[in-house]
């Protein structure tokens, strides 16, 4: 048996190498990944919120409250003139906040005559900066309120992260890149070699060798194996030398890797179990592979879903591979990571004994 199985991973050796294509999207697709959220969430940019200021009061204490804004650390003042039509400006420069000081605005402080003022912050609901941008104001306002009002703060609210000192976004999107390779690589291989063989008569001839579907299918997890941990290395270097990433794989990560390729294969053979032309073969795994990719939790955190899609998001096999390699790799919950990988392990399990019993060699 052991020589049988040996024999077609050597074949799948040669197949591999010789697919340039196959080689580009097992290590390019997840170093892609990686360098373009890693450049968009891991500090690349200013982290600021752009404000469009239009001074009306032009007085020191209106001056005064635009550089307290400033002094957040999180905003980017564009000065607008008082002569400006503000409506105009709007429709011209599509700002996503506009805050508007009023003439009275140094009205508002202690002292004689004194009165309400109101700012105005116009601001577009679909941008989510401006969210931010009121978060920013109403704060500035309020630590104004406070003083004026003779007030102290008694309640303050420090804040730290929940994991080990020194993790950052690429810490948390790593796991996950890892997860979404080993789901693409094996199941886009599988379905790739099935439809091929199925199409060349090369699983007829496979019924009078020794080899059987059973061993068949484990040299392709064992291969495939091999070129998710390729991935893995790939990945963590790239996320060591570009981002200083401080994530390892710890022994529990590396078991799941090893259960997600087998369970990601044995998918891959039921899905191409059912495809009959190679050239819809890529077709019918993107179908499979993306609804999973943006459901699991993978890129976006569940908690912004749908209860509906929270759901379904649960009972996608690439969720609980996710959140298993975070536990453990991440969180250092190593309770919830072995509670995530049985589960894993269970669906390899089944799908694998589906995956045997669905191929019909004679049937191809």
């Amino acid at each position: 048996m052991a020589n049988r199985v040996l024999v077609a991973i050597k074949g799948e050796v040669k197949t591999f190498w010789r697919n340039k294509s196959t080689i580009f999207w097992t290590v390019a697709f997840p170093v892609l990944l990686i360098l373009l959220f890693g450049a968009i969430f891991s500090g690349g940019g200013t982290g600021r919120v752009d404000i469009h200021v239009q001074d009306l009061s032009d007085t020191p204490a209106s001056q005064a409250f635009i550089v307290s804004l400033v002094d957040t650390g999180s905003v980017n003042i564009i000065n607008v003139s008082k002569g400006t039509d503000i409506d105009q400006y709007i429709k011209d420069n599509s700002p996503y906040a506009v805050l508007i000081i009023p003439a009275n605005f140094s009205e508002a402080f202690p002292g004689p005559g004194q009165s309400p003022t109101q700012l105005q912050l116009r601001t577009d609901p679909t941008n989510s900066g401006s969210s931010i941008a009121y978060s920013i104001v109403a704060g500035v306002a309020s630590q104004y309120n406070l003083y004026f009002a003779g007030g102290t703060n008694w309640i303050t609210v420090g804040m730290s992260d929940i994991t080990q000192t020194g993790f950052s976004y690429i810490d948390f999107f790593i796991p996950g890149v890892i997860a979404l390779t080993s789901m693409t690589t094996t199941i886009f291989w599988m379905v790739s070699v099935m439809t091929r063989y199925r199409t060349n008569g090369i699983f007829k001839k496979l019924t009078t060798t020794p080899i059987t579907r059973y061993e068949w299918l484990t040299a392709q997890i064992l291969w495939q194996l091999v070129v998710v941990f390729m991935s893995v290395a790939v990945i963590m270097l790239v996320g060591i030398l570009v981002f200083d990433m401080h994530l390892t794989l710890t022994p529990l990560a590396i078991l799941v890797i090893i259960m997600s390729s087998a369970l990601f294969s044995s998918m891959g053979m039921i899905i191409a179990r059912f495809i009959h032309d190679e050239e819809t073969a890529s077709t019918a795994a993107n179908a499979i592979t993306f609804p999973m990719m943006f459901l699991s939790g993978i890129f976006f955190n569940l908690a912004f879903m749908p209860e509906w899609l929270q759901a379904i998001a649960k009972v996608l096999p690439l969720y609980y591979v996710g959140e298993a390699l975070r536990n453990t790799m991440v969180y250092d919950n190593q309770v919830a990571a072995v509670n995530n990988a049985l589960v894993v392990l269970v669906l390899a399990v089944v799908f694998f004994v589906a995956g045997v019993l669905l191929s019909k060699w004679k049937d191809e």
